[in-house]
């Protein structure tokens, strides 16, 4: 179909008339409000060629084209009808002709041209021919518009056989029109959302008539029909997609426009300062590795998406019906739903797949059914971005669209704090999603918690842990939050805090999303200091920052705003207010351990119970609570929630809750003697079974920069011995957040990598705890990890056990380091693997499942090595079509053939008749004739 908007206009510079034409805009509209109503307008397209060009696709034009109609709208005050002569002095049909000319070089194009008129058309017989295209019909009038238009009488004749004069409603009763039509299109809207609605489309014409007509994306990321300057102007029912949702269904509507606000903001504490840019603009895209339930090691199996990183993380979420998340402390679980959600509800509902997102805390799920948990968690959460109504159960018990689905985001499984409710969480959430056609699907992150707490989900459900960022990803995101905190030339001041970083060996510390955020903001408040060597340090030195923040000289200053809030009580309200701001930080601290402890009571209310927060008689009570309420938000350190208030991130609930045990030594001793129980009970179970949720708060219990009472030492090193492969974890786990950089801490980490080395190293010791000790050596030493791993991969001892009994391959310790290994060092895991493939004392299944894993890392050498394997006459019948239905999927001509080997390999012995049939109909699938032939023939013997 030839589009117009492809050919360039005569005359197209009706940018400038926008302001002017008022009259032209409500006229447009009126076509924009028939395609909303479905009424056959495929689009409106304003000032290209001329005022409005609507293309309709009613049945006018047979074979399903388009029918253009080329407008010229004219207005003007006086209230007299239109004569033939108006109308020629207005220069429409001028206008029309110098387009007609254009188009008629185009045979492809059907086209009327219209002249819209404010008002009446007087009763001259002259001017309604020419409304019903009949001008040319009488020869006297056919020629004084032939010389008014300087065209000869063919030519006039031709053109005004396409020539419409329209009566249109004057200026007043077209906009009461247009908005009666959209009250008809969504009567259960109100007037107030009417008229805003009204407003916006009145908007988005004015805009199209000015070129000026978003998204631009549509203009980078697509193969345009159209100019780029034409597409401006251009109004489609997918840009007017967001009207439709509001005319048909305003709960989804107003939900999907807070949900966009809401994803925006930085889950990050103080990036919601004024210079702080959008998280959209701060985001840096995340990769995602998928590992094993129950190791943390990489998955190889077959479901696996290839490779086991994914370099953008959001694409790939929300693929299966549920998936777990796991990232340490700060590690961007956060940022990422967030991301998810900010996508689903940009691109809603033309592109993506099909779901929208809905970011939900875990916590708010507990003790509801699902759908009014949702609605009540989301109408808390997006009450401050704009939301418009309460929204209800019967939102979220209906599809966000036809065939779409929810796509629910639930952030931080781990702060629920009973273990039975985590795990009925879980179990709900599968239940929902096992269901034919399902409502839902679900996306959990959380903190790596013991296996048996996420053993619910089952073996198939798809488990991935978020990358740290890399060296050049850390740059990216130093220069954007740098750029939004106002630093000059943002990116080299990133290029100096990363040399900054390197200098005091703390990149690695600074790869996770929170950290990177924190150091920006240090950095930026001055950009000469030194930054703190631990993580306790940092968020010492950060909540300092933001109490200098909140205690400013200047008027927004916390004193000189308690001193305007509540002067007028006197001086004891003074008094008492000024001891509280004192002891804020011992008080923030204390009602930190609270809520880490369990309580529930809410912020203010705990605050108001606290002696030193008592009330002045002087004070009205809802005076002191604002008061109250005023200061908990300056902190930096809490937001406000539905709720009440909640810690920007849990870490600063942790940092805050050590603090205030460094207070006092017994307390503080019994509280580490209690969470470090679980880390010495090792006893030959698998080490990520421990209760990893604790190792953050652990390091901050024993972190200098919490200033702990005791020397933690002592109890540490009990941890670093080779028979305690769990406390070598947790001092591996310490080391990666950050806690054990300083150089007091290097004789503990060398302690247990050594403890970890000989471990790995005993040739008495049980296969599997070796490897699990080489894969926590790598944390804490990863050249030695490495080579160990190497090393456990070819000892051909080490399968001994599992080759008495084989059954899952993935349970051999072997393929187990292989696989540790092609995380921590791609080349040398791929190479281990490729042994495996061509080891005879291994057994077949392993050898396949070592193919297999080559080929999700993405091994060039992984389809010859399934052949090879296809074809061993060293290898069982079963693991020989395993490996040949896994290179069909690549190479279909390799399998046949490995196929008919195999076939004729077994043929002869009648114990293996049904395995070869198996085989022939695999052939059959494939489509090879034979293998139906094969199958006959073969059952006939039978």
């Amino acid at each position: 179909m030839q589009d117009p908007g492809r050919l360039p206009a005569p005359d197209d510079t009706g940018s400038a008339t926008e302001e002017r034409f008022a009259y032209q805009a409500q006229a447009a509209l009126r076509a924009v409000m028939e395609m909303l109503a479905g009424g056959g307008v495929l689009h409106v397209t304003c000032e290209h060629f001329e005022d409005v060009l609507v293309a309709r696709t009613d049945g006018t034009v047979p074979g399903g084209a388009a029918l253009w109609d080329f407008q010229q709208i004219k207005s003007r005050e006086a209230q007299k009808n239109w004569t033939l002569s108006d109308v020629l002095r207005s220069k429409a049909l001028a206008s029309l002709l110098r387009t007609h000319r254009v188009l008629r070089k185009h045979q492809d194009l059907t086209y009327v041209l219209t002249v819209g008129v404010e008002g009446l058309l007087s009763a001259d017989a002259d001017v309604r021919a020419v409304a019903q295209g009949r001008g040319g019909d009488s020869a006297e009038q056919l020629d004084k518009i032939a010389r008014y238009l300087g065209a000869d009488a063919a030519e006039a004749a031709g053109f005004l056989r396409l020539v419409r004069i329209e009566e249109l409603p004057d200026r007043y009763e077209l906009e009461r029109r247009n908005r009666d039509a959209l009250f008809d299109l969504a009567p259960h809207l109100r007037v107030g959302e009417v008229e805003a609605l009204h407003a916006d489309l009145l908007n988005r014409v004015r805009l199209a008539m000015g070129g000026r007509l978003g998204p631009r994306w549509q203009a980078l990321v697509t193969r345009l029909d159209v100019p780029e300057t034409v597409l401006h102007k251009r109004l489609t029912p997918q840009k007017l997609r967001d009207v439709a949702l509001r005319l048909d269904r305003p709960d989804l509507a107003d939900y999907v426009r807070a949900s966009q606000r809401a994803a925006q903001v930085h889950p990050y504490p103080e990036a919601e300062s004024p210079g702080m840019p959008s998280l959209s603009s701060v985001y840096v895209s995340q990769r995602l590795h998928r590992i094993t339930p129950g190791s943390g090691q990489p998955s190889g199996s077959p479901a696996d998406q290839s490779p086991g990183e994914v370099a953008d993380a959001a694409a790939l979420l929300g693929g299966a019906p549920v998936c777990l998340v796991l990232a340490g402390p700060g590690g961007g679980k956060s940022s990422l739903l967030r991301a998810v959600q900010a996508e689903s509800a940009e691109s809603w509902p033309d592109h993506g797949q099909g779901l929208l997102g809905v970011t939900v805390p875990a916590t708010a799920l507990l003790g509801s059914p699902l759908p009014s948990a949702l609605a009540a968690a989301t109408t808390r959460q997006l009450a401050a971005f704009a939301l418009q109504r309460t929204l209800s159960d019967e939102l979220f018990l209906n599809r966000p669209a036809p065939g779409a689905c929810w796509l629910v985001l639930v952030d931080g499984l781990d702060e629920i704090t009973d273990r039975d409710d985590r795990q009925n969480l879980l179990r709900t959430l599968t239940n929902f999603a096992a269901e034919p056609d399902p409502l839902y699907r679900f996306v959990v992150a959380s903190r790596p918690l013991p296996e048996k707490e996420v053993r619910v989900l089952g073996p198939g459900v798809p488990r991935y842990q978020v990358m740290p960022f890399s060296r050049s990803e850390l740059s990216e995101a130093a220069q954007r939050i740098l750029d939004g905190l106002g630093v000059p030339e943002s990116h080299k001041a990133a290029r100096r805090l990363v040399r900054v970083l390197d200098d005091a060996y703390l990149t690695d510390f600074a790869l996770t999303p929170l950290m990177a955020t924190m150091l920006c903001q240090l950095y930026a408040a001055d950009p000469g200091q030194s930054l703190p060597d631990t993580r306790g340090a940092l968020y010492a030195k950060f909540s300092d920052l933001l109490h200098c923040r909140m205690s400013g000289r200047d008027q927004s200053g916390v004193r000189n705003q308690a001193e305007a809030a509540l002067a007028r009580f006197g001086p004891t309200a003074m008094s008492r207010a000024h001891d509280l701001l004192d002891q804020l930080p011992e008080t923030i601290d204390s009602l930190a351990f609270g809520r880490h402890s369990g309580s529930e009571a809410s912020w203010a209310g705990a605050l108001a119970a606290l002696d030193g927060a008592r009330r002045p008689r002087a004070v009205p009570e809802d005076d002191w609570n604002q008061f109250l309420s005023s200061i908990l938000g300056r902190t930096g350190l809490l937001t406000i929630t539905g709720d009440g208030f909640a810690f920007l991130h849990q870490t600063l609930q942790e940092y805050c809750a050590a603090r205030h045990l460094a207070r006092d030594s017994s307390s503080h001793a019994r509280e580490l003697d209690r969470l470090l129980g679980p880390w010495k009970e090792d006893g030959e179970t698998n080490p990520w079974g421990a209760p990893i949720d604790t190792a953050s708060y652990i390091g901050f219990l024993i972190d200098p920069g919490t200033a702990p009472p005791t020397d933690p030492l002592p109890c540490l090193k009990d941890l670093a011995v080779p028979d305690n492969i769990r406390g070598c974890l947790l001092i591996a786990t310490l080391l990666s957040l950050g806690t054990l950089l300083a150089d007091q801490w290097k004789p503990l980490v060398q302690a247990a990598a050594q403890a970890m080395a000989t471990a790995c190293a005993d040739p008495d010791g049980e296969a599997t705890p070796r490897v699990w000790a080489a894969s926590v050596l790598a944390e804490l030493d990863l050249q030695r990890g490495t080579t160990s791993l190497e090393t456990l991969a070819d000892d051909q001892g080490l399968d001994d056990e599992f080759n008495k009994d084989p059954h899952n391959p993935d349970f051999s310790d072997r393929l187990l380091a292989a696989r540790r290994l092609l995380e921590l060092d791609q080349p040398r895991g791929e190479e281990a693997c490729y042994r495996l493939v061509h080891d005879p004392y291994l057994d077949g299944s392993v050898r396949v499942r070592a193919a297999e894993v080559l080929l999700s890392s993405g091994d060039e050498r992984a389809c010859r090595a399934l052949e090879h394997l296809a074809e061993a006459a060293d290898l069982l019948f079963d693991d020989r079509l395993d490996a040949a239905r896994r290179l069909a999927a690549l190479e279909s001509e390799a399998a046949v053939h490995s196929l008919h080997t195999l076939i004729e390999d077994y043929r002869g012995d009648p114990d293996w008749i049904d395995w070869c049939i198996a085989a022939a109909q695999t052939l059959d699938d494939l489509g090879d004739p034979r293998g139906r032939q094969i199958t006959d023939e073969l059952s006939a013997g039978c």
